[in-house]
């Protein structure tokens, strides 16, 4: 049974609320996207439609009928062999309208060529509105699930949640003992805490591989900031420790999980 995501919008200010349903695509399509294949040539055909589009209606414009030809018969091509990759699509497809089409172009018939053309772009709409956001977050963000990394304090190899978790747990205990006046226990926890923030790079370096992503994320700033926490802890000094740590959840955490948890989640509940 083919899985439906269904997150329900509200909004505070109207009487209504939105739902936004994504469904998983048929299983077909993943062997045009990696780990199955990294030639992306079933996005490289919806980027040559796209462009076939622009292609037939300059040329018109231009009164250049010969290259509105081409490129019709290039919006066919491209257009008949979706069904080919993917069967599931090609019921939908606009098999009589892509041929009038190309008819149209080649007598120059502008008002058959809009019609049979809305028709044609209607239906990769219909398909887009069903199935792009959920292509885009199964096949082109990266998968979390699949991460090991070397949690610097026990030194054992954990999957990505174990170690995000570690992390979460070392930041809580250090807040709780310092409020509790456990200030060597909460030395010992912002240690592992600082330990593990730096060692969360192991996970980010396939993607943000050159020298300025790499200072953004993991630069001078954090390193600084790291610092000034271990040193408030080891000066018992509050304000200084929850003034850097401040900067660090803002400027680090919060900018990573902004970006890719909401994503991930989603494709967690595609079982991806």
């Amino acid at each position: 049974m083919r899985r439906i995501f269904i997150t329900v919008l509200s909004v505070v200010s109207l009487s209504f609320a939105a739902e936004v349903i994504l469904r998983e695509p048929p299983k077909s399509l993943s062997k045009y996207y990696p780990p199955s294949s990294n030639k992306m040539e079933f996005l490289s055909s919806m980027y040559a439609m796209s462009t076939a589009f622009t292609g037939i209606f300059t040329n018109i414009q231009e009164n250049d009928w010969k290259n509105a030809e081409k490129w019709a018969n290039v919006l066919r091509e491209n257009y008949l062999n979706i069904g080919k990759m993917v069967p599931e699509f090609d019921k939908n497809l606009k098999k009589n309208e892509i041929n009038a089409l190309v008819e149209a172009v080649k007598s120059k018939d502008v008002e058959k060529v809009k019609f049979n053309a809305e028709a044609v772009g209607k239906s990769c709409s219909q398909c887009h509105q069903t199935y792009q956001v959920s292509t885009k977050i199964l096949y082109h963000y990266p998968s979390f699930e699949i991460i090991n990394m070397e949690d610097p304090v026990s030194r054992s190899n954990l999957e990505f949640h174990d170690y995000m978790k570690k992390t979460a747990d070392s930041l809580k205990k250090m807040k709780v003992f310092l409020e509790d006046g456990k200030f060597e226990k909460a030395q010992k926890e912002g240690n592992d805490f600082v330990k593990r923030v730096k060692g969360i790079s192991q996970s980010c370096n396939e993607c943000h591989n050159n020298k300025l992503s790499v200072e953004i994320y993991q630069g001078k700033e954090l390193e600084q900031n790291l610092n000034l926490l271990t040193k408030a802890l080891q000066s018992k000094n509050k304000q200084e420790f929850y003034k850097a740590l401040s900067w660090i959840s803002t400027n680090n955490c919060s900018k990573c999980h902004n970006t890719h948890q909401t994503i991930a989640e989603i494709k967690e509940k595609f079982g991806k």
